[in-house]
Formats: structure tokens, C-alpha cells, sequence
């Protein structure tokens, strides 16, 4: 019984191996890297503000847009049926972001490599993004995910995405 197992074994892993031997240089892994970052599947090792963050029914997205410090902003709150958030625009800047969803709803956040936070008292005219008791008000969402790929398939509570224009 054993030897039949093994020439079964035997005889299903050669069916398995390829005609051409697979590349084991060193280069090899670094390209396969190289190309994933390329195609945004993983980050680039480097601290970066792109990314997907997310806390209970709150998410955002940020992508590059032009620039080192210009980003597509995307945030979104979700309580429910009627009561939920969905913004979008830009942000610009470092530790320190400039956000403006447009129609005067400008203000500063932070964002460090762990998470991102909108101040507690936001313009009134921002709540025009909002329905119900909603609010984008002291948003502080951790960072899941570094990637634009990721970033860009991020959903807000209106079910579009949440980074695009």
C-alpha cells in the first residue's frame, strides 16, 4: 500500500513540474517586490499618509492627487439608516493636514502613521455632508492598509467610492 502511495505521490508531482526551471537569483524576489509596489498590491516600505482607516462605522481614504503633499480625501460615517456622512475632496501638507470637501467645509487634521483625526469643532457648513445626527466632528479612524490599491476600492455609506471624483 505504501509504495503504491508513493509512486502516486511520485507521479503527481511530475506531472506538476514546469518545463523551464523557475528563476531562484536573488534578483528574482526583488523584482516580484518592485512589481507589486508598481501595481500598488503592497507599500514600499517607506511611512506613508495613503492608506485605508477605518473605526466601527467611520472610514476614509487618502491618494495621491499631483503632488508629495496633495491627496484625494475620502471620508465616510455610518450609524445607520439615516444617519450617516459621505465626503469627499482633497487634502493637502504632512503631520498636519489641510482638508477642503468644498463649499467652505475646510479645516485642519492629523495624520501619523497609525491613524488619522478630524478636530472636534468642524465648520457648520460641513454638516451639508451629513444626514440625521451624524457628524464628521473628532472622525478618528486607525490605519488598515498603506496600499492604493486598497485605498482606491474603499466604499463610503452612499455604497460609491469613497476616493474618487
Amino acid at each position: 500500500m505504501r509504495s503504491r502511495l508513493g509512486a502516486l505521490a511520485l507521479a503527481l508531482l511530475s506531472a506538476c513540474q514546469r518545463e523551464s526551471a523557475p528563476d531562484r537569483s536573488p534578483q528574482a524576489g526583488e523584482r516580484l517586490e518592485r512589481a507589486a509596489i508598481d501595481l500598488g498590491m503592497v507599500s514600499g516600505g517607506a511611512a506613508s499618509s495613503v492608506g485605508v482607516f477605518a473605526a466601527e462605522g467611520d472610514r476614509a481614504c487618502l491618494l495621491p492627487d499631483g503632488g508629495s503633499d496633495r491627496y484625494r480625501l475620502g471620508a465616510s460615517v455610518d450609524y445607520g439608516e439615516g444617519q450617516n456622512c459621505v465626503a469627499r475632496g482633497i487634502a493637502r501638507g504632512g503631520e498636519t493636514l489641510t482638508i477642503d470637501f468644498g463649499g467652505g467645509c475646510r479645516f485642519d487634521g492629523r495624520i501619523t502613521r497609525d491613524d488619522l483625526r478630524f478636530p472636534a469643532v468642524l465648520p457648520e457648513v460641513c454638516a451639508r455632508y451629513c444626514a440625521g445626527r451624524a457628524s464628521l466632528s473628532a472622525m478618528h479612524v486607525e490605519r488598515l492598509s498603506d496600499t492604493p490599491a486598497e485605498a482606491e476600492r474603499l466604499r463610503g455609506a452612499d455604497g460609491r467610492l469613497l476616493c474618487a471624483y
